[in-house]
């Protein structure tokens, strides 16, 4: 707070002092400018009174105005110096008539010469009289407002200390908080200045909440999802170690890799789940659909052939979206393997893009059982696998659908295919007018 204080009063007294120096300089050149014309009346006058004064009268030093700072030298027509006030401060005659600026012998001079009959009077000042009695001028107006200058530092001190003091007291509040404590801090009885610094504050302590709410989550999850598979991979390591015969034992052994690769499912899905929660949205870019979906039907096809099931994509135009490439890579790696452990040998899953008026469809469909009404809105919970779900599962493909469609600003429908049974998914996307960041 110190290191504002200062800079506040650096700042200040700076800018003043240079209003101070414009302001005397403006002094100086008005007082030069009034003593200039004072002191060339004064010449002019002199000259007037001594143009038919006694010459001896002059030479007796009768006339006050030779003295001080005022040169008088009086010349006949012929040039001839008839009279001089100061022997040692001697001019050379001047052939104009007027005021004159004369430099002489390194030093200036301010020259008035009057013709009057046969007579040339000249009366001269040294320059430097004026320029000192300017400065003195100057400096005798500003004198005050230089005395004020310390005066003014202490003011601006002090000011600056109390204009800052609301800072330090939200600083001290913030520091005697919990660091459990994140509701937001009150901007009651705070300077103006000070309300963006609370908001901004405050929507840090929001998102943080957020963090840790997601952290916390998803500790209870990986813990609840975890615990049970975990808890079958022990058994199975337990049967498979007290097997008495090879087929026990390999039958054991094909158990615990099943289970195995269950728990690895589980993690996978739940280390996306945390990436989502924790990164901000990517900054989208075109994704090209129907190259997304050729790859993951290429990808899955060995799986659903192991299965007996028709994995296939259907005719389709080319159509671009605005998204994150490996988001939606996942999203639609979510449906179609959630359509694979749901529909029976035999089935048939298709994948299609579909252009409608104001958007881009994209949709799954199989011929698996379905899922009933009354829990299509649940489905996108965690961990929820429906009442008679009876293939294994982590229950979190839905959720992660979900949160990937709402990153993209886009909408999921669960609806029945137009025959048979099954599922059908469809996520709709907005047509791109034109590719954005959108979070």
């Amino acid at each position: 707070m110190n290191a504002i204080r200062q800079r506040l009063l650096l700042g200040l007294l700076a800018g003043l002092s240079l209003v101070l120096a414009a302001s005397g300089f403006t002094a100086y050149r008005q007082a030069r400018s009034e003593t200039n014309a004072l002191f060339d009346y004064q010449l002019q006058q002199t000259a007037l009174a001594l143009r038919n004064q006694n010459l001896l009268a002059l030479a007796m030093g009768g006339d006050s105005d030779s003295a001080g700072d005022l040169l008088v030298q009086i010349w006949d027509r012929s040039r001839g110096l008839l009279y001089v006030s100061q022997r040692d401060q001697e001019l050379p005659f001047s052939t104009r008539s007027g005021f004159t600026d004369l430099s002489w012998r390194d030093r200036s001079w301010r020259l008035f010469a009057l013709h009057a009959g046969d007579r040339i009077v000249q009366v001269a000042q040294p320059s430097n009289v004026r320029l000192r009695m300017s400065a003195d001028i100057a400096f005798r107006n500003l004198a005050p407002f230089l005395l004020l200058l310390p005066g003014t530092a202490l003011v601006v001190w002090f000011g600056v200390g109390a204009g800052l003091r609301p800072l330090h007291r939200l600083a001290a509040a913030i520091q005697r908080r919990h660091p459990t404590a994140l509701e937001p801090v009150g901007s009651d009885r705070l300077p103006a200045e000070l309300i963006p610094l609370v908001h901004a504050l405050n929507d840090l302590l929001a998102r943080l909440g957020q963090a840790l709410d997601n952290q916390r989550r998803f500790v209870a999850d990986a813990a609840h999802e975890l615990r049970t598979p975990l808890t079958a991979v022990r058994l199975q390591a337990d049967l498979a170690r007290r097997a008495g015969d090879a087929e026990s034992r390999n039958s054991a052994l094909r158990d615990l890799d099943a289970g195995l690769q269950r728990a690895a499912h589980s993690v996978e899905q739940l280390l996306v789940l945390a990436r989502l929660d924790a990164e901000p949205a990517a900054r989208f870019e075109p994704v090209d659909l129907l190259a997304l979906a050729k790859a993951a039907v290429a990808e899955q096809s060995a799986t659903a052939e192991a299965k007996g099931l028709d994995l296939g994509l259907l005719a389709a135009e080319p159509a671009s979206v605005a998204g994150d490439p490996g988001e939606m890579r996942v999203l639609l790696d979510n449906l179609v393997d959630n359509a694979l452990r749901y529909t029976p040998r035999g089935g048939r899953i298709d994948v299609g893009i579909q252009h409608a008026a104001a958007e881009i469809l994209l949709w799954v469909r199989d011929t698996g059982p379905g899922i009933p009404m009354a829990e299509r809105e649940r489905v996108f919970d965690r961990f929820y696998r429906g009442v008679d779900a009876g293939v294994s599962g982590s229950g979190l493909g839905l959720a992660i659908v979900k949160r990937i469609a709402l990153r993209h600003n886009a909408r999921i429908e669960l609806s029945d295919p137009e025959s048979g049974s099954g599922l059908q998914v469809t996520v709709r996307f907005s047509r791109p007018e034109t590719v954005s960041r959108r979070g």
